[in-house]
């Protein structure tokens, strides 16, 4: 299929408030885009809208949490009233973590998954409909972290082979649609000063900047999504690492398992535990020890009792990150 123009179409991007979600709706947005942006702190949604309207851009900013149904709805649903279509949907809403299974804080495993997967899932089944009329485009910011297990990124890594699975199946489901499915496999990238990460308590630090690896820049990466978009691409992976990863991991996986086992401790070291700095006054997301407590004891009646007809009837509580 021939090259298609990115302008004039409406791009929703999750977790576009800085980052690489940030830089891909500026690159939409100087080529014409219509951009409705996504995130859960206002500020900095507000400040983002503001530098897109400098730069000329039609864009609208909706806070929402995209782990939860209804506000992916309300997201969808501002997107219709404000443009009154969607042909663009880019799941890039993500955060991540570090440590080994044995050291994190159990509630990190579902913060996790939640967001990465999650955060993907419920902004597609909202957005299903109308990506349906424009014969549109949906995209999946992944990682080579997708690619296999990686030492002490291990819920990260998870969380993205997930979204891997959800894209693949997606590809065939709505291939009758005309819907275009894009995957795209990211490396490592230079972090906006105020990313941030969980640490092995549960706690958010600021994610210090890597020095000892090659870093794309946000813009490189959006230029990539945006050619993915135009160009109707399946699968896209952004560097030669990345794609050198893919091939020995598919090819010759043994060889994989053996540079992970003799690097584990640089990959620990150099490459994990790198510092950062604590995030003050900001709330953890992880559950407290009384509402864990609950939270197992509910889990635990459950397990006892015989499943429902109808599974939603179960009304587990939900975590929400502040």
């Amino acid at each position: 299929m021939g090259e298609q123009s990115v302008k004039g179409k409406v791009a929703i991007i999750t977790g576009s408030s800085m980052g690489i979600g940030k830089a891909i709706a500026f690159e939409l947005g100087r080529k014409g885009a219509k951009i409705v942006l996504n995130g859960r702190e206002v500020p900095k949604l507000n400040k983002a809208k503001q530098e897109l309207e400098a730069n000329g851009a039609d864009v609208i900013a909706i806070a929402a949490d995209v782990r939860y149904l209804e506000d992916c709805q309300r997201l969808i649903d501002s997107a219709i009233s404000s443009f009154g279509r969607i042909d663009i949907l880019i799941n890039n809403t993500a955060i991540t973590t570090r440590g080994s299974v044995e050291e994190m804080h159990p509630a990190i495993f579902s913060a996790v998954m939640d967001t990465n997967f999650r955060g993907s899932v419920f902004p597609t089944k909202t957005a299903l409909p109308y990506l349906k009329e424009s014969k549109g485009n949906l995209i999946f910011i992944n990682s080579v972290a997708g690619f296999r297990g990686i030492p002490y990124n291990s819920v990260y890594c998870c969380s993205k082979m997930a979204q891997v699975g959800l894209a693949e199946a997606l590809r065939t489901e709505l291939f009758e649609y005309g819907i275009h499915v894009g995957l795209a496999w990211v490396n490592f990238t230079q972090n906006d000063p105020r990313k941030k990460i969980l640490d092995i308590d549960g706690k958010w630090i600021y994610l210090p900047a890597r020095t000892n690896v090659a870093l794309a820049t946000p813009q490189f990466v959006a230029r990539k999504i945006r050619k993915m978009i135009e160009n109707r691409q399946f699968k896209l992976t952004f560097s030669m690492s990345g794609i050198l990863l893919r091939v020995f991991q598919r090819y010759f996986p043994w060889l994989m398992d053996l540079i992970f086992l003799v690097n584990r401790h640089r990959i620990r070291e150099k490459f994990t535990f790198i510092g950062g700095k604590p995030v003050k006054g900001q709330v953890s997301p992880l559950l407290s020890i009384d509402h864990m407590a609950t939270a197992a004891i509910i889990s635990h009646q459950h397990l006892l009792a015989p499943l429902p007809d109808n599974l939603t009837s179960l009304n587990l509580p939900l975590m929400r990150i502040v």
